[in-house]
């Protein structure tokens, strides 16, 4: 029995010059709808944290229901305000961080053109 760790070596490149990449949907794969961000600098030099989140009213902490099952209103008990609810951090190097930002800056530029399109289908 060795210790030695083996690593899978990179796959050559086709002739073409062309890459493939298969998709994989991880198990803690989902949608998260995005209403904001919250982040900054990570204390690892060149490092960043990007926190998403969701805004909603807060639930109820308590509420009460009358004999019939119907909830009573002015019982209620519940936070004042929003709730922002972080649903993931992305941790990244300055890198990533750049080709992300890349990658929004074109996709909102395709976006915008495609909202242009539509909104200039409807008023012809």
């Amino acid at each position: 029995m060795s210790d030695e760790v083996k690593t899978q070596q990179p796959q050559p490149t086709p002739a073409g010059g062309e890459t493939i990449y298969h998709y994989t949907k991880s198990n803690y794969f989902r949608v998260v709808h995005v209403d904001g961000v919250y982040g900054g600098p990570a204390p690892t030099l060149g490092n960043m944290v990007m926190t998403i989140f969701s805004e909603r009213v807060p639930f109820p902490d308590k509420s009460i229901n009358d004999a019939c099952g119907n909830e009573i209103v002015q019982k209620r008990e519940a936070k004042h305000g929003y709730e922002r609810e972080l649903e993931v951090s992305l941790a990244m190097n300055l890198a990533t961080a750049k080709i992300i930002q890349q990658w929004l800056d074109g996709a909102i530029k395709r976006t915008e053109a495609i909202q242009q399109q539509k909104q200039q289908t409807k008023t012809s």
